[in-house]
């Protein structure tokens, strides 16, 4: 069956005006696709804001940033080739994430092996030497200087919290008073 709309349709079957009340109803779909789209990138961008969202692309800003506090160790930097940025509670407090930049890549293949993989130790004693995905080791190509990688550690039970004093120890070497994020 067929049925017709006939209103502002004269006798001759002419549109006579435009319906009143807003827009045609063509325009609708469209304004209200953008009204969505346009909360949903608000959200986002609320979300960003509240999680204190830094870009991974910008890796100079990042350094800066985060170096601001973080103590160093120049035996670190001249053996291993990087330099710690911090350590962060990660995975909803299940991880813990050793972030450095690479100074020297030719030195940073230590840091695959097992002897100098970095580690973090609590101030009690506690050793979070496990990795943060069992049967994942940290591997796989050695980044370029300049760059920014991690080692994600176990947080086992969320023992480690942020606000913590820890030390990283790598090989032989130990870098102390890093604050936990």
């Amino acid at each position: 069956m067929l049925t017709y709309n006939l209103e502002g349709v004269d006798e001759d079957g002419v549109q006579s005006e435009e319906p009143k009340g807003g827009p045609p109803r063509a325009a609708r779909p469209f304004v209200l696709r953008s009204l969505a789209v346009l909360g949903l990138v608000a959200v986002f961008v609320g979300v960003l804001l509240v999680r204190n969202w830094r870009s991974d692309s910008d890796e100079t800003t990042q350094a800066a940033a985060t170096t601001q506090g973080m103590p160093s160790s120049p035996e670190i930097e001249s053996k291993y080739g990087v330099r710690f940025l911090g350590v962060d509670i990660t995975s909803a407090g299940g991880m813990i994430q050793v972030r450095y930049q690479v100074l020297d890549s030719a030195k940073t293949e230590a840091i695959h092996t097992a002897e100098a993989t970095p580690h973090v130790i609590a101030a009690d004693g506690t050793d979070f030497n496990l990795p943060g995905m069992p049967g994942h080791s940290h591997i796989g190509p050695v980044k370029k200087a300049g760059t920014n990688d991690y080692v994600l550690l176990a947080n086992a039970r969320g023992a480690l919290k942020p606000g913590a004093i820890v030390t990283i120890k790598m090989g032989d070497l130990e870098l102390h008073d890093v604050v936990v994020d």
